[in-house]
């Protein structure tokens, strides 16, 4: 079975590098795509063993992510799991991640962060929890397989922050499993600039999945 690691890199020169050699022993088929950043991000990762796919312009976290995922299909992955390149996320549950595949071969693993820092964060897991039982829709470290992504063609149709695709697929009865997971504290900025901003394009993309 194969597994790839799709990891969006926007700005991220001061955590790619540790990012990158921190999960490497775990994930040989490691995907970096490269959002247009404007630092030495594209430097540091020309030296490293992964596949660097590079955007002309800045497409944005969401279709920077797809573009991973679709990449990593198109190689032959069997699943991929989705992970942030800020130093956030934790190689202990990568592992786990790795496990729940090649044991249970869920249709989707989603993460689930132990603190939501703004505000928009708690009502979209408020409403996730109630209407489709699970508590984090806006947690980056996912797996999908890709019979469940052929299905769909794409993460969102309208802005929902790449959670369209996990909620229309939990609707329609995909299997899931979801698992608490470890994050440390961001050091560099968030693509969101700011808690005010961050809620803002939050309340947006919740405001779309209603829809759902």
């Amino acid at each position: 079975m194969e597994i790839a690691l799709v990891i969006p890199a926007y700005n991220e020169e001061s955590t790619i590098e540790n990012v990158v050699n921190e999960v490497s022993p775990y994930i040989k088929n490691i995907i970096i795509v490269n959002d247009c950043s404007n630092d030495s991000t594209e430097e540091i990762l020309k030296k490293m063993p992964v596949k660097i796919i590079n955007n002309q312009k800045n497409f944005g976290y969401t279709k920077t992510l797809e573009k991973g995922i679709r990449e990593a299909f198109k190689l032959g992955a069997d699943y991929v799991i989705t992970y942030d390149a800020d130093g956030q996320h934790q190689t202990s549950d990568l592992v786990k991640y790795i496990a729940i595949i090649k044991d249970k071969k869920p249709d989707l693993i989603i993460g689930n962060r132990s603190i939501k820092n703004r505000f928009m964060e708690q009502i979209f897991s408020i409403y996730s929890k109630l209407k489709y039982g699970f508590s984090d829709p806006l947690c980056g470290m996912k797996a999908y397989k890709r019979s469940l992504f052929e299905k769909y063609g794409q993460l969102e149709n309208r802005y929902s922050i790449a959670t369209e695709f996990t909620f229309r697929a939990i609707k329609d009865g995909a299997s899931f499993f979801e698992i608490p997971i470890q994050t440390e504290k961001r050091l560099s900025k968030s693509r969101f600039a700011n808690s005010l901003k961050g809620n803002l394009l939050e309340l947006k993309a919740f405001l779309n999945i209603l829809f759902i």
